[in-house]
């Protein structure tokens, strides 16, 4: 089913969007120069971000940034919702805290109060646990403001396990039974230990960031059957800009599949809408 075939010319939610202030994007972008043989080359400007993925039929976006030190937090959010605003709320923000700040809890409400809609956590940059008890005011916080968490678990794919990842999420659902959580990359590679929890968790969503790329270095070993299995829990995210593919490649690699048309048109666009209201169009 070609792109173009969608529902309409407008047809992706893309969960999963890179956006950071020009000097830290800086300092990722060499990290990766130093240390992979990954070929990034894409604008990190924020409009021209919002218009490659416009003109990919992208009808809006979530993007994120990383508080990996202290005292930083606070500051990046204002950045994340002021860039929200520039571009017209077509991109929306989700906070960062880091836990030995202060107050995290307070500083995700202040970074609500702005226009996030809810928390990115990176545990292989941030050098931290999902399930480290000091998230927990702030993922209620979340619960209760209808938002969601992103969370990229462990080190892949610079590691090739997530040291206990499903558990670690787990025992957050377990303790936040009504916390929507996305697990990025498809949760590579522990996809079928996620899909497991998916009957008792509803909330628990996996995105398709990188895990259906050809080439790709978290390229998912799943098959048809397994993505039709949990088509209702999964959500299209891209990590556009700070990919060494073109925009569009997690799309290519999911209309291989060959997945039923509604499957695919509830990856791509419907799922994302039960994240948050923002998403189903509720509420700006």
């Amino acid at each position: 089913m070609a792109h173009d075939q969608l529902a309409d010319p407008l047809s992706l939610i893309d969960v999963h969007v890179h956006l950071h202030p020009p000097r830290l994007y800086a300092a990722i972008r060499r990290w990766f120069a130093e240390r992979t043989d990954w070929k990034i080359d894409h604008p990190t400007e924020p409009e021209v971000v919002a218009a490659t993925l416009r003109a990919a039929g992208v009808e809006r976006f979530v993007f994120c940034s990383y508080a990996h030190k202290p005292g930083m937090a606070r500051e990046l959010n204002a950045w994340l919702a002021q860039t929200a605003r520039d571009l017209g709320r077509y991109g929306v923000p989700l906070a960062t805290v880091h836990l030995d700040d202060p107050d995290p809890a307070g500083d995700l409400a202040a970074a609500f109060d702005d226009g996030c809609i809810g928390l990115k956590i990176h545990e292989g940059v941030q050098l931290l646990a999902v399930d480290d008890p000091r998230f927990d005011a702030a993922f209620a916080l979340i619960a209760e403001r209808e938002g969601f968490v992103l969370v990229h678990v462990g080190h892949v794919p610079w590691r090739d396990n997530t040291a206990g990842g499903p558990a670690r999420i787990a025992r957050v659902l377990q303790r936040h039974p009504h916390l929507r959580i996305v697990v990025a990359h498809f949760g590579v590679p522990d996809w079928a230990a996620y899909g497991a929890m998916m009957p008792r968790h509803p909330s628990l969503f996996l995105d398709t960031t990188m895990a259906f790329t050809a080439g790709s270095p978290l390229l998912a070993g799943t098959d048809r059957a397994f993505v039709e299995s949990i088509g209702d829990s999964i959500v299209f995210g891209t990590d556009y800009p700070n990919v060494p593919s073109a925009y569009g490649s997690d799309l290519v690699g999911l209309e291989a599949l060959a997945l039923a048309p509604s499957t695919l048109q509830k990856i791509v666009r419907e799922n994302a809408r039960r994240l948050t209201p923002v998403l189903a169009g509720e509420r700006a």
